[in-house]
């Protein structure tokens, strides 16, 4: 009987999204490849110096925000760096800090604020990241799920 109710709770979960085995099993294939993507990415311009300023959402002296290209949420922008800056471990304070006020400011104009809003900073490859531009994710208009991914 306990068996039946193991199988059961997993196939609830599956079905209802708390489990994600494709994306377990994407990661864990990509995982080998990762710190080749960094090199690549370095080695390459940043798609996020060509973005034109008629698509930014709002900036600041060191930085903007667009939509994400490829949502993840009903709501899902990027606040990046006007300059490149590779990660979170390089960024000086200022851009930080004019990072994080304008996804605030994203966030209440979109009308998340109050319902509440994830940042993301992805670093490095065990942290995900892809792209060598540091950018923040702000997502929301859906409940986020703990952990991530």
């Amino acid at each position: 009987m306990r068996r039946w109710t193991v199988l059961v709770l997993l196939a609830v979960a599956f079905v209802v999204g708390e489990l994600n085995p494709l994306g377990w099993i994407y990661w864990k294939a990509a995982e080998w490849k990762l710190p080749r993507m960094k090199e690549d990415s370095l080695a390459a311009a940043s798609p996020f110096e060509s973005i034109p300023p008629a698509r930014w959402l709002a900036q600041s002296e060191h930085a903007f925000v667009i939509d994400a290209a490829d949502p993840q949420a009903p709501v899902h922008m990027l606040v990046i760096p006007k300059q490149r800056v590779t990660s979170l471990l390089e960024a000086p304070p200022e851009v930080l800090s004019e990072m994080l006020v304008l996804a605030r400011d994203a966030a209440r104009t979109r009308r998340i604020a109050e319902d509440g809003f994830r940042v993301v900073i992805n670093t490095n490859p065990r942290g995900a990241q892809s792209v060598y531009h540091l950018h923040m994710h702000v997502l929301g208009g859906r409940q986020m799920r703990w952990p991530p991914g």
